[in-house]
């Protein structure tokens, strides 16, 4: 039985070529699906604070920010292990 707790590398050891070829493309969609957000966001704050000055909204791209990178991290992540694979 699998650990819940084990680190996501080893997860990814354990997938063949193909289970992480999908990972990646899905890891992939949800990051530029999350740029794409963050860009809508950072572009209504700056409409907002400039129509009605700094408010509530204003930082809620800084907010956002660590999950951009967690999100980051993880796709590039499986693209290490996609890569270390095609060179053994």
């Amino acid at each position: 039985m699998k650990n819940a707790n084990q680190p996501e590398d080893n997860k990814l050891s354990e997938l063949s070529i193909e289970e992480l070829t999908k990972e990646e493309k899905k890891r992939y969609a949800a990051h530029i699906s999350f740029c794409i957000i963050m860009g809508i966001l950072v572009a209504a704050c700056i409409y907002v604070t400039i129509k009605k000055g700094f408010n509530g909204i204003t930082p809620l791209p800084l907010a956002f920010f660590p999950l951009y990178l967690i999100i980051r991290n993880s796709w590039q992540n499986v693209r290490k292990e996609i890569r270390s694979r095609k060179l053994n």
